[in-house]
């Protein structure tokens, strides 16, 4: 077990605050208000010791950014002390799921290659090497069925259920369906020991859950919820072409129309589509998150392609076996693409992250059945049998690092907003000599990563801290810190401000209309793939 926590220690804590490339806007805010914490024990608006963090106007639950107010005071305003938190929960995530797999299969040996499973995993590391609140809250949750499982002989444990719960729900939007249907599935397949909890001790304990939840559902549902709305799949009906088209094919019948065309019909397709494809060999083997480049590297799935394996003998082990508890391990799995397949996209790994949790107990009840097996055949067999497994995963370990540290940062550095911190490293000494700067919004808020970069004095931002609403409900935008505006660059009117300076994207500041006599460039940022991110011009 020691040997494994090194590993997974190593896989998600190696050069982290480098890889991946960039930090995102969403860490950013994260980092930034954790430092407003430590220096004012305010956020960015001002608001004291706030649960919620208005932020852009995404209204986040506030724990990760609590639990970065240490390594910000340890590190300083850094890349690592942002995604330390969520590091360290994927480490202690591989210790609990051996915990938590010796309370359903009391043997050592199943319960560590569960954790190694885990360790090796590619979409648990790849989710551990960044800000991302699910990981710290997907560790919460876990924590909440190992209590839960404990207090069936210590009542005490009922009540830290609860609190890790609570705390799942604090720190991640997605904690608001997952953490009330996992707990469904305790009471339903540990019913016969629930019955036998005082009523008191439930009582008590889901007051707990309840109060704890309270500031993340009052934000929901009376203020804040915007966001929640963008995402939805129910906020996007289909074009009324589309609709007409449908309708002029079927002569105009309004009874097959509704028969078979309903709008409602059209909402369950889709969740069920993008149910579905949470389980399909493209998303979990051969290419991963097809919506976003941020969530993994390209050419390889969320998992090893000797995944297919392990997890079909896991799954023929748990059948089979007929373990107690294994109707919840069947729901987990079960319920985990819920909250992505209620959104607008077609794959979400980030919101399906609690797959992990039953995928990795189900891969790691394969590879203890095949070593169990290997054990009782002949040595010859055994080793070439082993062997080819051994070579076979190793190989694959090595090709996912080879994509993860070479290949990712070239194929997506631009979707993680790699170049704010070069460009502010550049200018933010100079600023106070221009009378106007223009940053673009062109990759979208840069006001936190000025705010970031140029560690900007909590208590002065919060003085001038101004949110820019969306009218459509999705997030805002900040439009001024000092003497720098944040807006999209025109530059037919802009080259027009004397002495200023300009922060822009090759379509905003193209070449071939600089003129030297007007203006001067400073500095070009590329992506690393070479192209583009930012032009720095200076008027004279």
């Amino acid at each position: 077990m020691l040997l494994i926590v090194v590993l997974a220690s190593f896989l998600r804590l190696f050069k982290l605050g480098s890889f991946p490339v960039s930090l995102t806007w969403d860490e950013t805010a994260l980092g930034y208000n954790a430092f407003s914490l430590l220096k004012t024990g305010r956020d960015e608006y001002g608001q004291l010791l706030p649960l919620i963090l208005k932020s852009f106007g995404d209204y986040k639950p506030a724990l990760y950014a609590y639990l970065a107010v240490p390594s910000v005071f340890i590190f300083g305003l850094t890349e690592l002390a942002v995604r330390l938190p969520s590091a360290l929960a994927g480490i202690l995530s591989v210790f609990l799921v051996y915990k938590v797999s010796f309370l359903f299969f009391r043997d050592k040996t199943k319960s560590l290659f569960i954790s190694l499973a885990l360790a090796l995993m590619p979409w648990h590391i790849n989710f551990s090497r960044g800000a991302w609140e699910a990981n710290v809250a997907l560790l919460f949750i876990l924590l909440g069925v190992y209590c839960f499982l404990k207090s069936q002989k210590k009542i005490k444990f009922l009540y830290f259920s609860a609190l890790s719960f609570g705390a799942a729900v604090l720190t991640y939007q997605g904690g608001k369906m997952i953490v009330p249907l996992t707990i469904l599935g305790l009471l339903i397949f540990f019913f016969k020991e629930v019955k036998r909890f005082s009523k008191k001790h439930l009582l008590f304990s889901a007051l707990l859950l309840l109060i704890l939840s309270l500031p993340i559902l009052s934000a929901t549902f009376f203020g804040g919820g915007g966001r929640l709305k963008v995402m939805s799949l129910f906020s996007y009906q289909r074009p009324e072409a589309e609709v007409e088209e449908i309708m002029a094919q079927d002569n105009h019948n309004q009874f097959y129309f509704t028969l078979f065309h309903h709008e409602n019909l059209a909402y369950a397709y889709g969740i069920l589509g993008r149910y579905f494809n949470h389980f399909s060999g493209r998303f979990l083997f051969f290419e991963g998150d097809w919506s976003s480049q941020r969530h993994g590297p390209p050419y390889i799935g969320m998992l090893y392609y000797l995944d297919i394996i392990f997890l079909l003998f896991g799954t023929i082990h748990l059948i089979r076996g007929k373990f107690k508890g294994s109707g919840f391990l069947w729901w987990w799995l079960i319920i985990s693409p819920l909250p992505s397949a209620l959104t607008r996209d077609s794959i979400q790994a980030i919101r399906s992250l609690n797959m992990i949790l039953p995928l990795s107990i189900l891969i790691g009840l394969g590879m203890s059945q095949v070593y169990f097996w290997l054990k009782t055949r002949k040595r010859l067999l055994s080793l070439l049998v082993g062997g080819f497994l051994l070579v076979g995963y190793l190989y694959g370990f090595a090709y996912y690092l080879d994509l993860y540290y070479v290949h990712y940062p070239i194929k997506s550095s631009e979707y993680w907003q790699y170049g704010y911190k070069e460009v502010i490293k550049e200018i933010k000494s100079s600023k106070d000599s221009y009378n106007k700067i223009v940053f673009t919004q062109k990759y979208g808020q840069p006001y936190i990563f000025w705010l970031f970069y140029s560690q900007y004095n909590p208590s002065l931002y919060q003085k001038q801290a101004l949110l820019t609403e969306n009218p459509y409900g999705d997030v805002g935008r900040v439009e001024r810190i000092d003497n720098i505006e944040f807006r999209d660059v025109y530059w037919p009117n802009d080259r027009n401000l004397k002495n200023s300076l300009f922060i822009g994207t090759e379509e905003e500041l193209p070449l071939g209309d600089i003129d030297p006599n007007q203006a001067v460039i400073l500095k070009e940022i590329n992506f690393i793939n070479g192209k583009l991110a930012f032009r720095v011009i200076e008027t004279l």
